[in-house]
């Protein structure tokens, strides 16, 4: 994942995106432990909400990665 300069966290299949990044391990257990934690904020130092979790959900879901 990374976190745009604008602010904004998406996902970066081939890791090439501008920004502070993050690897996770693209299964949901392995992202609600991070995000629970706060281990995922803390790497890409900004604020996750929970819409954009949900977002970020959807696109794995979909296959995105």
């Amino acid at each position: 994942m990374v976190r745009s300069a604008a602010g904004g966290v998406d996902l970066d299949v081939g890791a090439t995106a501008a920004g502070r990044g993050a690897y996770v391990h693209p299964v949901e257990g392995c992202i609600e432990a991070a995000t629970r934690k706060g281990v995922l904020a803390k790497a890409l130092r900004t604020r996750i909400d929970q819409d954009e979790l949900g977002r970020l959900r959807i696109m794995m879901s979909q296959g995105v990665l």
